[in-house]
């Protein structure tokens, strides 16, 4: 009798494997058998499993609209304002109550000598109660305070939903700038390969102006291009995994994150989609007058509308302690009949009390001081937040507008320059009257125009991002209507 131990593994079509080990004692071709029957029955139970874990998968070709709309959709922070909304509602419901009214019950005037409660006409059972009412209107003010804060989320989520767009497009292009200059360095590599087995054929038939130093440049180049190919694979991984945080919900982040591996990026750069190119086209010749109304609509301009209303409402509330301050109340007081027999008429009380504001006159102007100045601050807050807004467009359509001059001289200047200096030198060289350091020079200086021209095409289009989240085109949805 022989012991043996069965490592049968599990395949599933997500690229998991599971394993099940299996120890007994097996005889001879029984056990070939058993091990046949065991591998068949237990594969029966991989399509389950499979299916189990096929949660939160994304497509293995992510475009950039596909990437913002996933990102939008996921986004917890949404989740959060809707419910911070919810809580201001409700708050704003529970400050139309008044407060709670006062009970008391009591025993009054009872002899010491007998506790006996119809000895002496005095004594009294006494129930009671009372209800204090806020000043002044101070629970409708209250009330609307809180509507105004929840007013705020709808505006915060638009601009949310700006801010994802503005990031997740950033992260993207940087994954793709690192994927597209990989490839063009890879396009370039077989070249350098080949120029390396003509100088090294050269050189062995002692043919032409080749040198054993050419050999060892194009080696070295080659080992170059190799360190490239590395360093923007590890961009593009890099950029790939912060990209991740917005496809996937937070609830899955942590035990079930996609392999970015297998994530690929479309082989073209797609365009984005302008704002108003006209208005920003006259920001140049424009005032600062003529260009608030656009920007006025920007919903951090709103948040901050909402905000100075909510601060003028606390003006209005502390304006109420100058207001007096009524409680009521009221108390029925039974009597036990004498000793004789005699019936004791029950007395009944009400009353009403007013805190004038007589000693805090003080406190209270700080107050009201105290929220005029917090909604003048709100309102210096707002116009430095729109001066900030206006600069910052300022800056993504210089930037914009830059890149595109410098795309159209690289196009059509640079580099079919490149292209017929590179191509000389290669002639040149082929035919003994250039120089193989040339070659190389003018081959990796096409490829870093080809690169530059990458790059200055993907930062148009980050400019181009960060406009639409300026001045989105016209007709754009407010996020609240999405609920």
């Amino acid at each position: 009798m022989r012991s043996f131990m069965f490592l049968f593994s599990l395949s599933s079509p997500v690229k998991e494997e599971k394993s099940l080990y299996f120890t007994g004692q097996l005889y001879g071709v029984t056990s070939l058998r058993l091990a046949l029957i065991l591998c068949l029955t237990l594969s029966g139970f991989t399509q389950p499993i499979a299916i189990a874990k096929q949660t939160n998968k994304l497509p293995e070709l992510i475009s950039l609209q596909n990437a913002i709309k996933m990102a939008q959709e996921r986004d917890e922070t949404l989740l959060k304002s809707r419910q911070t909304e919810q809580r201001f509602e409700a708050l704003s419901q529970g400050a139309k109550a008044l407060p709670d009214p006062s009970i008391s019950f009591g025993v009054l005037n009872l002899p010491s000598d007998s506790f006996n409660i119809n000895q002496e006409p005095i004594t009294q059972l006494k129930v009671g109660g009372s209800q204090q009412l806020p000043r002044g209107n101070t629970r409708e003010l209250n009330a609307k305070k809180y509507k105004a804060i929840a007013s705020e989320q709808p505006y915060l989520r638009e601009d949310r939903l700006r801010v994802v767009a503005l990031q997740t497009a950033h992260i993207w292009l940087d994954a793709y700038l690192a994927t597209a200059s990989y490839r063009l360095v890879e396009e370039t590599r077989p070249l350098f390969s080949k120029l390396g087995d003509i100088v090294s054929a050269s050189y062995a038939a002692s043919a032409g102006n080749a040198k054993q130093q050419d050999i060892i440049r194009a080696e070295l180049e080659l080992m170059r291009l190799q360190d490239r190919l590395v360093q923007l694979k590890t961009r593009e991984r890099t950029a790939l995994a912060d990209l991740i945080k917005y496809l996937i919900p937070a609830e899955a982040y942590y035990t079930d994150t996609p392999d970015i591996t297998h994530l690929m990026l479309p082989n073209e750069l797609p365009e984005i989609e302008k704002s108003d190119l006209e208005f920003v086209r006259s920001l140049k010749q424009s005032s600062i007058e003529s260009i608030y109304p656009r920007i006025s609509h920007h919903p951090l301009l709103a948040t901050m509308d909402k905000r100075i209303s909510s601060a003028s409402l606390d003006i209005e509330l502390a304006q109420q302690g100058y207001k007096p301050q009524y409680s009521l109340n009221a108390s029925y007081a039974y009597r036990a009949d004498d000793p004789a027999g005699l019936g004791r008429a029950d007395l009944f009380s009400v009353g009403l009390s007013v805190s004038v504001p007589l000693f805090s006159s003080g406190k209270i102007d700080a107050d009201v001081q105290n929220s005029r100045l917090r909604t003048e601050s709100i309102r210096t807050e707002k116009r430095l937040l729109a001066k900030e807004l206006i600069a910052k467009l300022y800056q993504a359509s210089e930037s914009y507008y830059g890149a595109y001059e410098r795309a159209e001289i690289y196009k059509k200047q640079i580099l079919p320059q490149m292209a017929q200096q590179a191509d000389a030198a290669i002639n040149a060289y082929t035919n003994d009257t250039g120089d193989f350091a040339e070659v190389v020079r003018a081959k990796i200086a096409e490829l870093d125009a080809k690169i530059t021209l990458l790059n200055i095409e993907v930062n148009k289009r980050r400019a181009l991002a960060k406009m639409n989240y300026f001045l989105p085109k016209k007709g754009s949805r407010m996020e609240s209507t999405n609920e």
